[in-house]
């Protein structure tokens, strides 16, 4: 079982007795790892008694070694991206003992593409080693990015070793200890991360302490998720195969967390718009005032052997921009930044009304590196009824909704320096045929295929249009998500049980997604559908309760049985799934965000929550239960 430490952009991956011996442990920051290979040996036997682990960034190994010595093995991520280990020893007998420490190790400074075998892509590097009382490991890339590892210790050092002869005195202990300090050369890079301390505080209190645990963990896995760029806070996806700015997954994150830490939004607005499309380039995808699907740090990227720095392939991601500007303006008021990323969101506009065109009145992918480029981008993630592809140019049914919403936002809230009126006319025109085209009698099509044809299968990618507005047939939709071939019992599935794609263990044709699930818990409680919002609600927070942890990871199966069941390539902590919590307290809150705060809120019986929201620059402390609102009162801090 993996043991994951993060902070601040950095993190490590080990086993539980603390060493990286499987294929993606090690050390890494900035799309490096850094370290890997690492095996702590003794020259005496020692056995593993437990672990445990202190927050996101603290993890513990507890060894007994023969009869007489006990071991606390510490790993730790530091502030400035140091990972430390301290081994501790201890002699519990009255007798003097001699022992042997290795500590053996390799400094790769490989891709995180290389480590993921993706691509195909092998770099032969030449790394320099400078050994002395301290060790130090050098390599300019093809990027022409320098990247170093120094390393602290007061053990002696080797090329890949660092070992020491220590004698424990009668119940006297003995402290050994390896500093990895990664340094690298920001100059080449326009986006980069910044060495600065992350407190996010936990705004959320509750009469229930499972849920309490549920919350607490969520705070963990975002701290642990938490980057500070030079343009700002930024969520990152996922550990350990997307930990980077993931266009969609920071922007829904951001939305998630909106009325508890409006900082997130802020920091995404930024960075996305310094990276923003501003030419049509068919390597990386990148087309004028598109928003990338990811950014990288890493040395295959910012060489251009890979097009990650950034990549854009992905439709969803540009609306969903325009979305995140209009709920961070009703929330914060901050006119100020909105006028500051004006031309990004004009730029960000005109692509949406340019695909509209090109679509034949959607905005639709061919497909690129990535097959698919909504948020089921997986190959077999937008099937037929007859369980095979979807024919591209596909026009994704929820991609619509985001568009028909950042258009009518753009509108009424003069987000863009374009002609209101005009976009209000094309919104209402997406509107007419996509309630034509996409209906299916009962249910929206996922998709329409190249030939206009809808893909007639039920999915939760409807379920999305709920909080944009476009959808004449609002009503049905929720009926028909609360069926038993889509709700689970532990929440609502991506793919009805009832089709030829399903696969409950699957990535996106069956299990269940946290995130999915909140944004339709939002959509619900958004037309009055209080209920149904609840019932969804109370479901995912029950499944984050039976769940390792607490925590909710990025997908679960879609079985209905006893226990919510792991799909074994979910990603955790994964930030969307963390920030879902808060999403849905949102929904059971059910706000309405205007020139006041107005809350009625749908609570259990039995439940009681207490919540620091932000308003307007303002803080307002607020309790509720039940049905009621019991505090709402304005606070300084």
């Amino acid at each position: 079982m993996s043991v994951i430490l993060s902070y601040n952009g950095a993190f490590a991956v080990t086993r539980q007795n603390g060493d990286m011996k499987d294929n993606y442990d090690g050390f890494y920051i900035f799309d490096t790892r850094f370290l890997k290979g690492v095996k702590l040996k003794l020259d005496k036997d020692s056995i593993l008694v437990g672990s445990s682990q202190d927050g996101p960034r603290r993890a513990y190994s507890h060894f007994s070694i023969g009869d007489d010595v006990v071991l606390l093995r510490k790993r730790e991520i530091k502030d400035n991206w140091t990972y430390r280990e301290e081994l501790q020893f201890y002699n519990t007998s009255r007798r003097k003992i001699n022992l042997r420490v290795e500590y053996i190790f390799k400094v790769p400074i490989e891709d995180i593409f290389e480590v993921r075998k993706f691509g195909g892509q092998k770099i032969r590097r030449r790394i320099k080693s400078f050994l002395g009382e301290e060790g130090e490991y050098s390599y300019t890339g093809k990027d022409k990015i320098r990247r170093n590892l120094r390393i602290k210790t007061n053990m002696k050092i080797e090329k890949g070793l660092a070992f020491a002869e220590i004698t424990l005195e009668p119940l006297e202990k003995e402290i050994l200890y390896l500093e990895f300090i990664p340094q690298i050369s920001k100059e080449g890079l326009e986006v980069f991360l910044t060495e600065k301390p992350l407190v996010l505080p936990n705004v959320i209190s509750t009469n229930l302490t499972w849920l309490e645990m549920v919350f607490e963990r969520a705070i963990e896995d975002l701290t642990a998720l938490t980057a500070y760029t030079n343009y700002g806070m930024v969520p990152f996806a996922g550990i350990p195969y997307y930990a980077c700015p993931f266009g969609r997954d920071s922007i829904i994150t951001s939305w998630f967390l909106l009325p508890y830490y409006p900082q997130y939004a802020e920091g995404t607005l930024r960075f996305f718009a310094k990276i923003q499309g501003k030419k049509f380039n068919p390597v990386n995808e990148e087309e004028p005032g598109k928003i990338p699907h990811e950014f990288r740090f890493g040395e295959l990227s910012h060489s251009r052997k890979m097009p990650f720095a950034p990549y854009y392939g992905t439709v969803d991601a540009t609306p969903l921009y325009v979305i995140l500007a209009a709920e961070y303006l009703r929330w914060t008021g901050d006119r100020r930044l909105i006028e500051e990323l004006k031309p990004n969101l004009t730029a960000a506009v005109e692509w949406i009304l340019r695909r509209l065109r090109e679509g034949g009145g959607y905005i639709r992918y061919e497909g690129g590196l990535l097959v698919n480029q909504g948020w089921k981008d997986s190959k077999e993630g937008i099937p037929t009824e007859e369980g095979t592809p979807t024919k591209p140019p596909v026009a994704l049914v929820e991609v619509q909704g985001y568009a028909y919403k950042a258009l009518v936002d753009a509108a009424s809230l003069n987000l863009t320096s374009l002609n209101p009126k005009m976009l209000e006319k094309e919104a209402k025109a997406l509107k007419r045929r996509f309630n034509r085209d996409f209906w299916c009698n009962g249910f929206y099509a996922l998709a329409l295929d190249g030939d206009n044809v809808p893909s007639k299968v039920v999915s939760s990618n409807m379920g999305h249009l709920l909080f944009t507005g476009i959808a004449e047939h609002q009503k049905e939709i929720a009926e028909r998500l609360f069926e038993e071939d889509m709700f689970s019992g532990w929440g609502i599935r991506t793919l009805s049980s009832n089709e030829k794609a399903y696969n409950p263990f699957s990535y996106h044709n069956g299990s269940i997604w946290p995130h999915d699930n909140a944004v339709i818990a939002l959509g619900l409680a958004s037309i009055g559908e209080k209920e149904k919002a609840k019932t969804l609600s109370e479901a995912i927070f029950k499944a984050a309760k039976s769940l390792p942890n607490s925590q909710l990871p990025e997908l679960y199966s879609g079985l209905e049985s006893e226990y919510p069941l792991l799909c074994p390539r979910a990603n955790a902590p994964q930030a969307w799934s963390a920030a879902s919590v808060f999403a849905f307290l949102t929904a059971l809150l059910g706000p309405k965000v205007e020139k006041e705060l107005a809350l009625s809120p749908l609570l259990s019986e039995n439940l009681g929550v207490s919540m620091l929201i932000r308003f307007r620059g303002k803080p307002y402390l607020i309790e509720a239960q039940n049905g009621e609102v019991v505090r709402f009162e304005e606070r300084n801090i």
